[in-house]
């Protein structure tokens, strides 16, 4: 066995032992350990079948083997980017619901503390009359 080939797989089983121990902990959710599962098992292809690297960039029509290897790297690293920003969008877009929906239970709550009757949305964002707790039948 070449080196190359003892490193890529010694890489390749870090990744995966790590994947399925940060899943394990709950610190990484099966849909994003996905990616990762790939990739190690991309790098045990090409340590395991070196050829098919050179043959990848042959077909591609790159005339430098491991300059395919980071073709591939690189659409990974892209993938695993878009992949992050959209989750980080959405949860942008969470935060500022949820922030707006606390600011009008806030207000809702200390009209109800003040005990005057005020007209305040409610998270649906339809008026509610707001009555004194004394006053309520």
């Amino acid at each position: 066995m070449t080196r190359l080939l003892i490193l890529g797989l010694a890489v390749s089983a870090v990744v995966l032992i790590s994947v399925l121990g940060l899943i394990r902990t709950r610190r990484l959710q099966e849909r994003f350990a996905l990616l990762w599962i790939l990739a190690a098992v991309g790098v045990s292809f090409f340590a395991l079948w070196p050829g098919a690297l050179n043959r990848l960039a042959r077909v591609t029509g790159i005339a430098y083997g491991p300059s395919a290897l980071f073709l591939l790297a690189s659409i990974f690293v892209l993938g695993v980017l878009l992949q992050s920003t959209v989750m980080i969008s959405r949860l942008a877009h969470e935060t500022q619901q949820l922030a707006q929906h606390v600011a009008l239970l806030d207000e809702r709550l200390r009209s109800i503390k003040s005990g005057g009757a005020t007209e305040v949305p409610d998270t649906t964002g339809a008026p509610t009359t707001e009555q004194p707790p004394s006053t309520r039948p």
